[in-house]
């Protein structure tokens, strides 16, 4: 008999955490499987209720749920509060524990750079992680800039960084850029980038969007010179952390990117 794992949102129609762990499970000989979940905010707390039942093995949270799931748990790990939203559920000891993985996944890449000042783009679920992953990294000045300046302000408090006005993004440098809008997704938003300027301030330019590989943002990047780092790196760890946590084992980082970028690219090429 396997055991289930799965990712829990509303739209997961670019999800590529069923490839990326059925890919694991596969080449590491495990009797698991890897589901997708979309479930109606209505339909939660059933859910939640069915995961203690059947028992599902583990769970990987994405937008709109990750701070939802949290009333739904035995036990909530430090970085998790810290960054306020849980992203990865699982079992031990018998109880039903979530922690989060995504900031461990953002600064995987960047690990090694020094960056003095940020410059962060949209105040949704996924700026907790990158906030909470550059405190880690002692970034110095960190400021933050969303559509909307009272979630920028709520966000910036409860981080304590500084809140810019969307509007006046375009007159900030920062040794790093990191875009954590949906701008530049595939769909809708492909043809959108959150930076509208010729001029770069930057060494680094971080994209969290991962489909396409190379985003509006990124290409615009690179044109100027700017160094570039791809969400699909952040998205392949934090899977691998919970993929650690799931199992107790590895996967090659380095062989999950290959499976992803020859996945997108076949996707890409069909829909053409």
């Amino acid at each position: 008999m396997y055991q289930a794992y799965g990712v829990l949102g509303r739209f997961l129609g670019h999800s590529l955490s069923p490839k990326l762990h059925n890919s694991a499970f596969q080449l590491a000989g495990m009797n698991r499987a890897y589901f997708k979940w979309e479930i109606m905010p209505e339909d939660l707390e059933v859910f939640m209720r069915a995961v203690r039942i059947l028992p599902l093995s583990g769970i990987s949270v994405t937008i709109p749920y990750k701070e939802d799931v949290m009333s739904w748990l035995d036990y909530i790990s430090p970085d998790a509060r810290g960054i306020g939203a849980v992203n990865t559920v699982y079992w031990e000891n018998n109880s039903l524990c979530g922690t989060n993985t995504d900031y461990l996944g953002f600064l995987a890449p960047i690990r090694d750079m020094y960056f003095d000042s940020a410059l962060v783009l949209g105040a949704g679920g996924a700026c907790r992680a990158v906030l909470f992953g550059l405190k880690h990294l002692n970034v110095n000045k960190i400021l933050l800039c969303n559509r909307h300046m009272d979630k920028a302000l709520s966000m910036a408090g409860e981080f304590h960084v500084q809140a810019m006005p969307w509007e006046d993004r375009h007159r900030i440098s920062a040794d790093l850029l990191v875009n954590t809008t949906p701008l530049g997704t595939a769909g809708h938003w492909e043809n959108h980038s959150p930076w509208e300027n010729d001029l770069f301030p930057f060494q680094a330019v971080y994209d969290l969007v991962y489909n396409p590989l190379q985003t509006r943002l990124l290409r615009q990047a690179r044109i100027k010179g700017v160094q570039t780092v791809s969400g699909l790196s952040m998205f392949v760890h934090q899977g691998l952390e919970q993929f650690r946590i799931w199992t107790g084992q590895d996967f090659d980082p380095a062989w999950a990117e290959q499976v992803l970028t020859r996945y997108l690219s076949s996707s890409a090429s069909n829909e053409n």
